[in-house]
């Protein structure tokens, strides 16, 4: 008689296509923040609000942009207040405060954005007055 034995390893260190992944669907909550590395290289900071459930709290996180293509999309079409779905790589980062206490970090890096819809612009004096 056979019998088939299974195995499982389970390994205590990251292989490099272990990551975390987050989708968001939410709104645009702050103006854009442009930095640049110490080698040149341009990113975006911005928030997002995303809220669950219409009697739920608003959940802020806040992303970080390093594609070139996506910050100059960003910048010229996607205004504060725009309806987006995002995917990005999350990690978290335990850190030291002053008072010696632990805090933690969820670190977001865009990956994909898809604009849902863009806030109505603002009517001009000459559009109300017509």
């Amino acid at each position: 008689m056979f019998r088939l034995a299974q195995r499982r390893a389970f390994s205590a260190t990251a292989r490099t296509n272990d990551f975390a992944k987050m989708s968001i669907i939410g709104r645009i909550g702050s103006e854009y923040q442009e930095f640049t590395t110490a080698n040149d290289t341009r990113y975006l900071k911005y928030s997002i609000a995303s809220q669950p459930r219409k009697d739920s709290n608003t959940n802020w996180f806040n992303v970080t942009v390093f594609n070139t293509n996506h910050i100059n999309f960003m910048t010229q079409y996607v205004k504060k207040g725009a309806l987006v779905y995002i995917e990005a790589d999350a990690s978290n980062y335990t850190f030291e405060r002053e008072d010696g206490s632990r805090g933690q970090s969820l670190s977001l890096v865009q990956r994909d954005i898809n604009l849902l819809k863009n806030p109505k612009a603002p009517e001009t004096e000459e559009e109300q007055q017509a």
